[in-house]
């Protein structure tokens, strides 16, 4: 007759008693959630003619969709997700022949542009610091960086 063998429950830790312990470990501290991307809308600018503002962008069904993309790019670093297609960082402001915008009086003269898409032309325009990312126009039309084809040029 083959002998039973029992789990020696000293030695091993439920799966559960492994989950709660990991969530107890967790600290604001962790430097894996400190150098995540973030997100500040202290810079956000609803006074220019081609930005838009939360109700406008909610009635265009963008609203979800901006929270939905900015939530994503929020499990990583910022600088580990500038692609240059979805997220590009630019630098300097654009030119004024290159953008239908106008330079905000609040947001720092060195500040570091940039823009994320969220949906067809819908983008997000503003500014990286370290790793925050400051909403400064949200922009259905695409108009912060124009296109060639907006600009007139082949």
């Amino acid at each position: 007759m083959a002998k039973k063998k029992f789990l020696d429950k000293s030695k091993s830790k439920s799966i559960i008693t492994e989950a709660l312990d990991n969530k107890k470990n967790k600290t604001v501290n962790d430097d894996k959630i400190k150098g995540n991307f973030k997100i500040s809308l202290s810079h956000l600018d609803k006074t220019q003619k081609f930005g838009s503002n939360y109700p406008d962008w909610q009635k265009a069904g963008l609203l979800s969709k901006l929270f939905e993309t900015l939530q994503g790019y929020c499990c990583r670093p910022l600088l580990e997700q500038v692609d240059g297609d979805k997220f590009t960082i630019y630098g300097d402001f654009p030119k004024k022949d290159y953008t239908m915008f106008n330079f905000p009086e609040h947001v720092p003269e060195d500040a570091n542009w940039a823009r994320i898409h969220i949906n067809g032309v819908s983008v997000v325009a503003g500014h990286v610091v370290d790793d925050t990312f400051y909403v400064v126009f949200l922009d259905k039309t695409h108009s912060f960086y124009l296109t060639k084809k907006r600009r007139g040029e082949k």
